[in-house]
C-alpha cells in the first residue's frame, strides 16, 4: 500500500541519517586537549553512576535494571563527547545525538517513539555501530597521538554496551 511506501522510505532515510551522523560524530582525533584523559574520564565516570542512581526517579517510565544500565552507559558517552565536543562541533552533535535517544527512551514517553521503539531501538544501534566502526577505521590501533587513547577506548566499550543492552530489549 502507498502509506507503507512512504513509511518505508521514511524509515530508509532515518536509518541512513542515523549512520551519517554516527559516522559524522566519530571523533576524527588531533584535537587540542581540553582536559586530562583522566579527567574527562571521572567526570563521565561520576555522571554515569549518577545517571543509574538516578534515572528511576525522574523517568516517565518503569525502568528494569538493564534500561537503567543502558542509560547510565548513554550517560557515558554523551559526557565524553560533549567534553571533547567543547573543540569539536561534530563531536557536540554525538553528543546530542544520544541525549535525544537518552530522553527518548529513559525518561519522557513520546508517542511516535513508544508506538516506533523497534524503529528507534534499531536506529540507536545502527548510530551507536556507526560511530564505533567509524572510530575504529580512524584509530585502527586504538592510539592518538602515539599512545593509547584511554577515553575513546572506553567511549568505544561504553557504546558496544548499548549495543548489546539495546539488541537484548528486542528479543
Amino acid at each position: 500500500s502507498g502509506s507503507m511506501k512512504i513509511q518505508n522510505i521514511v524509515l530508509g532515510g532515518l536509518i541512513g541519517f542515523a549512520f551519517f551522523s554516527g559516522m559524522a560524530a566519530a571523533d576524527g582525533g588531533g584535537h587540542k586537549e581540553i582536559l586530562p584523559d583522566e579527567t574527562i574520564i571521572g567526570i563521565s565516570l561520576a555522571c554515569t553512576l549518577l545517571t543509574y542512581f538516578t534515572v528511576a526517579k525522574i523517568s516517565g517510565f518503569s525502568l528494569d535494571n538493564v534500561e537503567k544500565i543502558t542509560a547510565a552507559l548513554i550517560m557515558f558517552t554523551i559526557v565524553v563527547h560533549a567534553i571533547l565536543g567543547i573543540d569539536d562541533l561534530k563531536l557536540l552533535a554525538g553528543a546530542a545525538g544520544y541525549l535525544a535517544f537518552g530522553v527518548a527512551f529513559y525518561v519522557m514517553e513520546i508517542p511516535f517513539v513508544e508506538k516506533n521503539r523497534t524503529i528507534f531501538s534499531y536506529l540507536l544501534i545502527i548510530y551507536t555501530l556507526a560511530i564505533v566502526v567509524f572510530y575504529l577505521y580512524l584509530h585502527p590501533d586504538l592510539t592518538k597521538n602515539g599512545s593509547y587513547d584511554s577515553v575513546g577506548i572506553l567511549t568505544k566499550i561504553s557504546e558496544i554496551g548499548i549495543i548489546v543492552l539495546t539488541a537484548k530489549k528486542l528479543n
